[in-house]
């Protein structure tokens, strides 16, 4: 905490008025006075962290001045809505499961994230995280698409010299639309700082650099598992938006694997699946404006091997494969392009399954039978 700050909070004031009350005394109360001066610092070190935690907590939660912020980021914005969470034991796991790097107990507290709009269609998610920093606390404001990629980003706060580089369009270009295995490729392999010989910044904006590809990492981690269920649904009607003729609403369906779709699933060979975390599968059912069933859009984590992807899928009323998208691409070349395959076709039975991914369209085939 800088000396400014110290001296404007009101255990320093106390201790100016205890400075001049001494002054001002007669000898044998000076004297007392003396001797209670290293208890009254001992009180003020006891405090000062307390107070530091708690600023810092404060800083963790929201944009001060969110419509401005969101202004210079997304200039075309019409609105915002504030989604505001706080951070469950449960998801803080995942979190620090997914980050490649440790992360103190004060990042994961109450958060906000704003989704942004313009007249009519989707802008952006915008989420502000602060850093500890030699320089002091620095504040990011990020502004993510419906895949979570970075599309901009500024600093609200920072002191370092060094921020013009960083917000400058040379290294931005280094951040914005990278893949989290891109963004993760950037740090050492404990993930603390740049990876040794990156020369993409000058050597003493390094540090910094690192704070802020950390930042990056960390605001699409917690927006995908803490905001899970709203950007899946905007994700999920930008899909039936760009694939269904005439569009269509879409609304979450619950409970995909009850007792009468895993014995469904076991009649055709799938009892166990293949590839799928069943325990993190979505899926939005699409509707015309008469209520009719159009088609569904799923999301789900899938790997094999070494491999491990989130796709999204889309199929029609009569199960024809409209899409499969790995939007953080981090699928090898061959597993792709036998995903892309499955494009236009349907499926009936295991029989028609030659690979782990026809296995796993025939699983999503048959949960887009069910109601």
């Amino acid at each position: 905490m800088t000396g400014s700050s110290w001296l404007a909070t009101p255990f320093a004031k106390a201790s100016q008025r205890h400075e001049r009350l001494i002054l001002e005394t007669p000898p044998m109360l000076k004297t007392k006075l003396r001797v209670l001066r290293p208890l009254l610092s001992l009180l003020l070190l006891c405090f000062a962290p307390r107070e530091a935690a708690s600023q810092s907590f404060e800083a963790f939660c929201a944009l001060r001045e969110p419509g401005r912020e969101i202004r210079l980021l997304a200039p075309d914005y019409r609105r915002f809505r504030s989604l505001v969470r706080t951070i469950t034991t449960e998801s803080r796991a995942k979190i620090l499961k997914e980050v490649p790097f440790s992360m103190h107990f004060d990042e994961l507290g109450q958060h906000t994230l704003y989704v942004v709009r313009g007249e009519k269609e989707f802008i952006g998610y915008v989420h502000v995280r602060s850093e500890s920093f030699k320089w002091g606390l620095v504040r990011i404001v990020w502004l993510m698409n419906t895949d979570l990629e970075i599309t901009s980003y500024r600093f609200q706060r920072c002191r370092s010299p060094w921020r013009s580089e960083l917000e400058s369009s040379a290294v931005s270009e280094r951040i914005i639309g990278k893949t989290m295995r891109e963004l993760t490729g950037m740090l050492s392999q404990d993930g603390s700082r740049l990876r040794p010989g990156d020369a993409s910044v000058s050597e003493g904006a390094r540090e910094l650099m690192a704070v802020l590809v950390q930042s990056a990492i960390k605001t699409r981690v917690v927006t995908e598992i803490v905001w899970a269920r709203e950007v899946g649904s905007i994700k999920a009607a930008s899909l039936t938006h760009e694939l269904f003729d005439g569009g269509g609403r879409v609304s979450q369906h619950l409970d995909l694997y009850d007792e009468r779709v895993q014995a469904a699933l076991a009649q055709r060979g799938l009892a166990e699946s293949i590839g799928f975390d069943r325990s993190r599968m979505f899926r939005w059912r699409v509707v015309d404006q008469a209520g009719a069933f159009r088609g569904s859009v799923f999301c789900t984590y899938w790997s094999a091997g070494d491999e491990r992807a989130k796709l999204w899928w889309v199929l029609t009323a009569d199960h024809r494969i409209l899409a499969v998208e790995d939007t953080q691409r981090s699928l090898e070349p061959l597993t792709s392009n036998l995903f892309q395959k499955l494009v236009g076709r349907q499926f009936g039975g295991e029989e028609e399954c030659k690979t782990a991914c026809e296995l796993a369209a025939l699983e999503i085939t048959l949960l887009n039978t069910q109601d």
